[in-house]
This record gives structure tokens, C-alpha cells and sequence, in this order.
């Protein structure tokens, strides 16, 4: 199995921290988020980590990952940073924000899902969201679930609660077959000069669309399940995060 660790933004609510290195590389507990995602997905049985840079990726320094560089990291998002690691997407394939820490659990729970295309889902979201936001449904996006363990639709800006069954983690699993829907997906895009301005409905261009965009898309056509877990994770867009992650790390590791 291929981890994917999409790691090439600037962090810029990050600031200070990401002055002089990437988000990935901010310490938690004295360890860099991706020295601890290196050390999880080794543990689940990743076998190849691949980790697409950006801003100041000269500081990513592990000889334990393929670097891979975006070299429009500064005016791209998530799915162009993900194809420009084309190459790596087939066979069994794990897709990794490059912000967030979880447990092995999880990772093990994600990778042992055999569907096509599924993500980690987060039931418990509400709890996490109250330590991170004086209002958790002004950041929470929505996530609506279907039958069978699917993803009806998500990752957009949430009218009401009830709207929200779970939270998507930035961690999702491909199967063979799965890593060719996403290809074929994304040169259909690519390759018609309207929709590439209109990526998945989004109302993004491809270049800046979000992932979620794309996995909506995906929803939207019946094939994008999800792996409940029940917390065990964390994720770090500003320094009020890295002091919960602070807090939360000693609970992750095994």
C-alpha cells in the first residue's frame, strides 16, 4: 500500500509557525505532524510514502518519503497537488492532508474498508468542534449520509444541523479500481476547457478545487463510502488547534 501526503500549502493561519517551514513540518509534542504520520502509517502496514511539497519543501528532509513538488503550490489547492503525484495513484492508495495526525485505529480501520473509494468520517465531530470553536456549526461543513455506508453529500457550508451526521477527516482509501475512477474523473475535467472552469460544479476552477469538491462529485454518482470512526484524530489550521493537538497527542499513539 501507497500513502499520499498532500503537504505543499503555506499554513498561513499558521503563522508564526510556518514563517520558515511548511505546516506539515510545525512540531507537535517535539515531533513534526508528518514525522508522526510517517510513523502511524508505517505502523498500519504502509509500504511507500509519497509526500507532495510546496512551500519551503527543502525543509521536508525524511529519507523515508518520495518527495514530490508542486510547483504551483502558492496558486493551487488539494487536487492539483494530489495529480501531481499522478504516477503513485493506483493499486492500494491512501490520500493524507498533510495537517492532521490520527491513530493507528483509524488508519487500520480505513485501510481494512475494501471499497472502492471511502473516506474516514468522524461521528463524534461535535465534540472535537466544541474545543476548536465557540460555535461548532459555524466551521463544521456538511456531511449527509446514505444507505449501505455512503456518502450521500458533503463539504459544503452547513443551513441547519441536521445537516450534519459526521465530518469528513482528510483521510481517504482507493482500491485498484478505485484510484482509476478518481483518473478518469479528473481527465474529464481537465481535458474540456468548460468544465475545468467549473470543476465538478464547484464553481472552482480544477486547479483551485478542494478535495471535497471532487469527493462530492463522487458521492453525487453513488460511489463514495465511508469508514465511521469515533475521534482519534486531530488536525492543525491555527495555533488554537496545536494547542489541543498538544494535549491530544499522548492519546493517539499505541
Amino acid at each position: 500500500m501507497t500513502a499520499i501526503i498532500l503537504a505543499a500549502g503555506q499554513g498561513t493561519r499558521l503563522r508564526p509557525y510556518t514563517d520558515h517551514i511548511p505546516k506539515c513540518m510545525v512540531e507537535v509534542q517535539g515531533k513534526p505532524m508528518i514525522e508522526w504520520q510517517i510513523e502511524i502509517l508505517k505502523s498500519a502496514g504502509v509500504d511507500q510514502i509519497v509526500a507532495v511539497t510546496g512551500y519551503r519543501e527543502d525543509k521536508i528532509t525524511s529519507d523515508q518519503v518520495t518527495k514530490v513538488f508542486n510547483p504551483l503550490f502558492a496558486e493551487t489547492n488539494m487536487v492539483y497537488s494530489l495529480f501531481c503525484a499522478e504516477e503513485f495513484i493506483e493499486g492500494d492508495l491512501l490520500i493524507c492532508y498533510g495537517d492532521i495526525v490520527y491513530s493507528c485505529e483509524n488508519a487500520e480501520k480505513l485501510i481494512g474498508n475494501l471499497n472502492d473509494v471511502v473516506i474516514a468520517a468522524d461521528d463524534e465531530w461535535e465534540k472535537y468542534w466544541s474545543e476548536r470553536f465557540d460555535d461548532p456549526l459555524s466551521d463544521a461543513e456538511t456531511f449527509v449520509k446514505s444507505p449501505g455506508n455512503k456518502v450521500q453529500s458533503l463539504g459544503q457550508k452547513a443551513q441547519s444541523a441536521d445537516q450534519i451526521e459526521s465530518q469528513y477527516i482528510g483521510l481517504t482509501r482507493l482500491s485498484p479500481k478505485g484510484c482509476r475512477i478518481i483518473r478518469e474523473l479528473y481527465h474529464e475535467e481537465k481535458n474540456n476547457s468548460d468544465r475545468r472552469k467549473n470543476a465538478w460544479n464547484s464553481g472552482r476552477t480544477i486547479e483551485n478545487a478542494y478535495m471535497t469538491d471532487f469527493l462530492n462529485y463522487i458521492a453525487g454518482l453513488g460511489n463514495l463510502h465511508y469508514q465511521p470512526i469515533q475521534g482519534g484524530w486531530f488536525e492543525v489550521d491555527d495555533p488554537v488547534d496545536l494547542k489541543i493537538a498538544e494535549q491530544k497527542i499522548s492519546h493517539l499513539i499505541r
